[in-house]
């Protein structure tokens, strides 16, 4: 055995291992974060779909990944890093959205082959109501409480049909009054002019093809009007959550609203893209809680198809 070999090499690894626990040094190829990444579902979905519209896919390196959930919708934002154009590296950020496995990179199209308008990452639902917390006085937020023990918790509805569904209440106990209670869906019908979603329930109100140019956002029938065989909205569609069909449809609308403003066509969603938008909103419950939304959002993706076709 060569004892003097043994002893340098021996002092050689040591020197190493002390560089490294003093300056907690790792070479890039071993970076820890950057392989537990790699083996979350949702990362490497985002992984694929930004090396999709990369110009140098191989050369690219993920930073930063994380997952967020805000508006009801899950997203994975990071940092890309590839080559460009003149084999020059650029990072730069990107988000992700799981729903509609779609990626949108912030690089002005430096290193992607295709451009598409940045968002930047969506502010989780916990950090928004931290915010709010901070910025809304201790006053308001007894009041807040106040009026959300009044108001019955199934009602469901948005803020205005909630506020009009207490302002039935407060006239229908008021001392003095010698008129009869009147309920909330009448007050609010004859004073803001909408009606609650769930008025619409009881009456049993469907909604008919034909009558599609008096639809409103803000009255949704008892149940999804019905397409005839052959219709492109009666095909079958991929199974989706309530808050992926509603993130696909904001993200049609997003799009079509984008190339509306910059006046450039080519940005605009395709045919099938808002039909498939519609499709997915279609397969909501009529009783799930979130339908007052989706048929708001359907009746919006239908105008945005009627002004596409002409």
């Amino acid at each position: 055995m060569n004892v003097r070999a043994f002893v340098i090499a021996t002092c050689v690894g040591a020197a190493f291992f002390a560089a490294g626990y003093a300056w907690n040094f790792q070479p890039d190829a071993i970076n820890a974060n950057e392989i537990w990444s790699m083996l979350e579902s949702e990362h490497g979905k985002a992984r694929a779909a930004v090396s999709r519209v990369l110009i140098a896919p191989n050369s690219a390196h993920f930073n930063g990944l994380r997952t967020v959930e805000a508006d009801q919708a899950r997203y994975v934002c990071g940092s890309v890093k590839a080559m460009d154009k003149e084999r020059q590296y650029v990072e730069t950020a990107f988000v992700y959205t799981v729903a509609i496995d779609f990626a949108r990179i912030d690089d002005d199209g430096r290193i992607t082959s295709q451009r598409s308008a940045y968002r930047p990452c969506p502010t989780a639902a916990d950090d928004k109501i931290a915010d709010q917390k901070t910025l809304i006085s201790p006053g308001a937020l007894l009041m807040i409480k106040t009026v959300e023990k009044i108001i019955p918790k199934s009602g469901g509805g948005t803020m205005e049909q909630q506020l009009g569904q207490l302002a039935g209440q407060t006239a229908a106990v008021a001392p003095g009054s010698a008129a009869a209670p009147r309920s909330a869906g009448s007050l609010a019908s004859a004073g803001a002019g909408w009606t609650p979603a769930a008025q619409h329930s009881r009456s049993g109100a469907e909604a008919s093809q034909g009558d599609e140019l008096t639809w409103r956002v803000d009255q949704p029938p008892a149940t999804w009007p019905t397409f005839p065989p052959g219709h492109a909205l009666a095909k079958s569609t991929q199974m989706r959550t309530s808050a992926e069909a509603l993130a696909f449809a904001r993200d049609i609308e997003a799009r079509w609203e984008e190339a509306k403003s910059s006046g450039v066509p080519t940005k605009r969603p395709s045919p099938e893209e808002i039909k498939e938008a519609c499709r997915a909103l279609l397969a909501i419950d009529p009783t799930d809680k979130e339908y007052p939304r989706a048929w708001a959002a359907f009746v919006r993706l239908r105008k945005i198809d009627r002004d596409a076709a002409a």
